[in-house]
């Protein structure tokens, strides 16, 4: 899916350092609003408004959820997860009762939350916290959200099990916000997937889209054509559950087979669905798997429209909760591939149409009426129009996922539309890895200058995740590239506006975490790394030194490693040698869990850390005589580019140290480190 034709990599390259220079210090979201008083509480997205008072509410053992009369029956559910989330997180589950609060209650509510527009009154709702903390939704979403911010609030406060009294009313801006993954290219495990679903949620998220097939994949288990299934597959109970299990969290699965480009698995199970014309077949393009032939189903026939209509049956059936099905449509080879097909000129002069790309819009007319007869709405991605002629457009009923540009114009000709632009939202590490490679999600560049529009017909934006070229690579590595982007579209789509400077978003982002942190990961597995942030502390107050610094060869100063930019470093100097220290003094004695470690964000090796120890101390940096490090951990980590959380028993400290001992760099000299951050102790 990935647009081939990326931008020149210095006029991007060159982009990226004039914007970074020229970032703005606007504050966004809470930040912008709090007036004096208890200041917000740290989330992601940003509370959209808040009013600060004095002191807090604390959980306590005593503390019981109690659900308000009137919604009781409806917030039942939402309430035994959050008793969950709270055992989960802060190890206390309160009781889920009915009747009248008293101190230190959790109270949730369905009502009129004052202050909520009436056009976002589905996902909106207040949050009152005094005695009692109180959540109050016109529906059930909006309740939702905010236990979203409570859990978040409760991991970020600077005492542990308490919330900031205060009032906040919280909307979002756009109305679908979410993120897509290609499971088709590459399996995902399930277990993975419902981990998405729960970080989507984390972040107030509403939409899980899943690219359930492409040329090396269909990845739906098909009763009625069982010859088409990838080896690795979904089950239909398996997709079944997992729409459940979204729902729970208030999240839309949005279920895509991409027809009928992108079908080389399909076409060599079935042949005879397949174009045989060699443009079609095998497009001479960059398009990975299109060199293997029977790259486009053909669409002339009945027989392949009848089959594509027998799967979207099974999909609609399959998950019966979405309102959607999409069917893809992109990426078919286009005028000149057309032109020379005999089979589909013959169709398009058979028709009378003008263009063969009528053709194509045709299909698509044609699922969509099969898509609606399930009671569903048709999605497809913008490609009809790109390359090629046609003198019709596709039923304005259908919903279109534009990514070869902003939304805008095609919401202003009358269409529903999701953005997913290709480069400012797209995350394809099989691509590139680092910035200014095509594929690259740079979290600088979009969090502050993409415009995210608020328009009439425009639905919102998703992250698109594709997997090209990943199909070996592990799931955590793959994970990594995604994990800021999402938290990014989940702020801006909520309340930021644009102008912002991503670093202070970082610092949050970090403070926040993830859904579900991993217990005692292993920091030598990717896979254990997925959602093992529990919170990080916060950055303000940190300073940075290091054993040795290179500041002539390139910017490799040690406050690089905590400036909240991943993609820059601290690179020890030139002609030093192992071991290097780099150690971070947190302003004050914090109670501290563990230390994160990212590697170099540039692609480069050098200084990528192996083995290492975490030591920690209690003195304040420049008191040398006085530091008294103790180690708290040892091990080593992998060659690669992920981040690493290294948990220790919880411990008070003042200053945290990263020592390298050996690297995997080829010089076995030198030592780097992009972010080094300290997971808040509990």
């Amino acid at each position: 899916m990935p647009r081939r034709r990326p931008r020149s990599l210095a006029v991007r390259a060159a982009l990226a350092v004039v914007l970074l220079g020229c970032a703005l210090a606007v504050p966004s979201g809470a930040e912008a609003k709090s007036a004096a008083g208890n200041p917000a509480p740290v989330t992601v997205p940003a509370l959209r408004n808040w009013q600060g008072g004095s002191g807090t509410w604390e959980l306590t053992r005593a503390t019981r959820i109690v659900l308000a009369r009137g919604g009781g029956e409806a917030l039942r559910p939402t309430a035994a997860l959050l008793a969950d989330e709270l055992a989960d997180q802060e190890g206390i589950r309160p009781a889920v009762v009915d009747g009248r609060p008293r101190a230190h209650d959790i109270v949730l509510g369905l009502g009129a939350a004052a202050g909520v527009p009436e056009s976002r009154a589905s996902e909106g709702y207040a949050l009152d916290v005094g005695g009692e903390l109180r959540i109050t939704a016109r529906e059930r979403q909006g309740v939702l959200y905010g236990t979203r911010t409570l859990l978040q609030a409760l991991r970020t406060a600077p005492v542990p099990r308490t919330v900031a009294r205060g009032t906040a009313t919280d909307w979002p801006t756009q109305s679908s916000r979410g993120q897509m993954l290609d499971v088709g290219r590459k399996y995902f495990p399930v277990a993975y997937l419902k981990q998405q679903i729960r970080q989507t949620a984390w972040y107030k998220l509403n939409t899980f889209h899943l690219h359930l097939s492409d040329w090396n994949g269909y990845r739906i288990e098909s009763a009625s054509h069982p010859e088409i299934v990838a080896a690795q597959h979904y089950t239909r109970r398996e997709l079944t559950d997992l729409e459940e299990y979204a729902a729970r969290y208030g999240v839309t699965i949005v279920p895509e087979i991409d027809l009928p480009g992108h079908a080389v698995s399909i076409g060599d199970a079935r042949p005879d669905l397949a174009f045989t014309c060699e443009p079609m077949s095998r497009p001479a393009n960059s398009w990975e798997g299109s060199e293997r032939g029977h790259w486009t189903l053909d669409y002339t026939k009945p027989e392949t429209r009848a089959f594509a209509k027998e799967l979207i049956a099974e999909v609609a059936q399959t998950f019966p909760r979405s309102p959607y099905v999409h069917i893809g449509t992109d990426e078919l080879p286009q005028t000149t591939a057309q032109d020379a097909c005999p089979e589909l000129v013959a169709y398009q002069k058979a028709k009378g149409y003008p263009h063969p790309g009528d053709v194509l819009v045709e299909f698509i007319d044609e699922l969509d009426a099969a898509v609606r007869s399930h009671g569903k709405t048709t999605q497809i991605w913008q490609w009809w129009d790109f390359g090629q002629e046609t003198s019709i457009d596709p039923d304005k009923r259908i919903v279109v996922n534009e990514w070869l540009s902003g939304p805008e114009d095609r919401a202003a000709e009358g269409y529903q539309v999701v953005g997913s632009q290709d480069g400012p939202l797209y995350v394809s590490p099989g691509f590139g890895a680092k910035p200014g490679s095509y594929g690259f999600f740079d979290v600088r560049t979009t969090y502050r200058d993409y415009p995210f529009t608020a328009a009439p017909g425009i639905q919102g934006y998703r992250v698109s995740r594709w997997s090209d070229r990943t199909q070996t690579f592990a799931v955590g590595w793959v994970d990594h590239f995604a994990r800021r982007p999402l938290a990014v579209v989940a702020d801006r789509t909520w309340a930021t506006p644009a102008g912002s400077d991503v670093r202070p978003f970082l610092d949050r982002y970090d403070q926040v975490g993830d859904a579900t942190p991993v217990r005692d990961p292993d920091p030598a597995d990717l896979e254990s790394q997925i959602g093992a942030n529990p919170g990080m502390l916060p950055g303000a107050g940190f300073s940075a030194t290091a054993t040795s610094e290179e500041t002539a060869g390139e910017p490799g100063g040690a406050a690089r490693a905590v400036d909240n930019d991943p993609y820059t470093h601290w690179h020890s100097a030139y002609d030093a040698t192992l071991p290097q220290q780099l150690a971070v003094d947190l302003g004050s004695k914090r109670r501290i869990a563990g230390l994160r470690y990212m590697p170099r964000q540039d692609g480069g090796v050098n200084g990528m850390v192996k083995e290492y120890e975490v030591l920690v101390s209690d003195a304040a940096a420049g008191d040398e005589a006085g530091e008294g490090w103790r180690r708290v951990a040892r091990g080593a980590f992998p060659a690669d580019r992920t981040e690493f959380i290294v948990p220790f028993p919880t411990t008070d400290a003042r200053r945290v140290a990263l020592r390298v001992l050996s690297e995997h760099g080829g010089k076995g000299t030198y030592a780097s480190v992009a972010e080094l951050d300290v997971v808040r102790g509990r």
